[in-house]
């Protein structure tokens, strides 16, 4: 399951990792370890999801069931937790459980587990300097900075500990925060070397906004011209499922591609919808957090 999770991200492993919860629930006090470890795995697949009512259950079951020695569960169940508070909109509160998750996985020895952890923080900080810049909010300058550093710091440990799975990611968070930064030509050079192969990653949810950033990259690089046909196929990839906070953006940034194209009535539209989509995303994350405060009451991330 994590062989299938790391060849294709958060999609590969879905079947295999829902077995071993299985069976590590039908083998009784031998497979707590197990259980531990694999409710917290489903959870971070049910994140991917977007099923928070049984990511936040599995969070509560993983640390319900596993030992103080059982630092693997324990470091996982925590970074989905950290994670999910983060997305919330929580990033104070998200950090207790970040800081929980690396203290299992520096005990355990888990260089892979801190290499995610970094990922996950940088991943998060960059998409909200990202929502913050589209929409108007007050952007957190050291908040853009740390996802920078990070982005540029997670390639280097990766290549000291030897990670060789999913290259195009690292790549691909640095185009997110050059674009949060506004450094248009040194994004679209990333997107356009490593895109495809971030697809095949697992990254798939991307098609909508990668091309409408890629729209609004070559008219601020005075290539606006060019930017009709990445704006074309970000409209049309919109069509397909994709998350509620990844297509808000997506439709802001095309409105500022249409805008620039002269087409005032299509850039009022995608406006009206990108924001339509950024107050439900809003409602998803205040929601995200009540079920995350009720699941984990009682717990003190401190303590665990």
């Amino acid at each position: 399951a994590l062989h299938g999770y790391y060849t294709v991200i958060g999609i590969g492993g879905r079947e295999q990792m829902a077995l071993a919860y299985k069976l590590a629930q039908d083998s009784g006090p031998a497979g707590k370890r197990l259980r531990a470890t694999a409710a917290a795995w489903l959870a971070n697949l049910m994140f991917g999801d977007s099923d928070a009512g049984r990511m936040v259950a599995l969070i509560r079951e993983s640390l319900d069931t596993a030992a103080p020695e059982h630092r693997g569960a324990r470091a996982r169940a925590t970074l989905v937790a950290g994670f999910a508070y983060h997305f919330g909109g929580q990033s104070a509160r998200a950090q207790p459980w970040y800081d929980a998750s690396r203290r299992h996985a520096i005990a355990e020895g888990d260089e892979a587990h801190l290499s995610a952890l970094m990922h996950n923080q940088a991943w998060m900080r960059a998409a909200q300097a990202r929502m913050a810049l589209l929409f108007g909010a007050e952007g957190d300058a050291q908040s853009m900075a740390q996802a920078l550093i990070g982005a540029e710091s997670i390639g280097y440990y990766d290549a000291g500990i030897g990670t060789a799975s999913l290259g195009s990611l690292v790549p691909m968070l640095r185009a997110q925060v050059l674009t949060a930064y506004g450094r248009w030509a040194e994004a679209l050079a990333l997107f356009a070397a490593n895109f495809d192969s971030a697809l095949g990653d697992g990254l798939a949810r991307w098609p909508g906004w990668r091309p409408a950033d890629r729209g609004g990259g070559e008219g601020r690089v005075g290539r606006g011209d060019k930017g009709r046909a990445p704006a074309g196929a970000a409209e049309q990839a919109l069509a397909e499922p994709i998350d509620t906070d990844d297509h808000a953006m997506a439709l802001a940034r095309l409105a500022q591609v249409r805008e620039a194209l002269g087409e005032s009535g299509l850039a009022a539209r995608h406006r009206e919808a990108s924001q339509r989509l950024h107050a439900q995303h809003r409602e998803q994350q205040q929601r995200l957090v009540a079920l995350l405060d009720e699941a984990l009451a009682g717990f003190d991330p401190k303590l665990l």
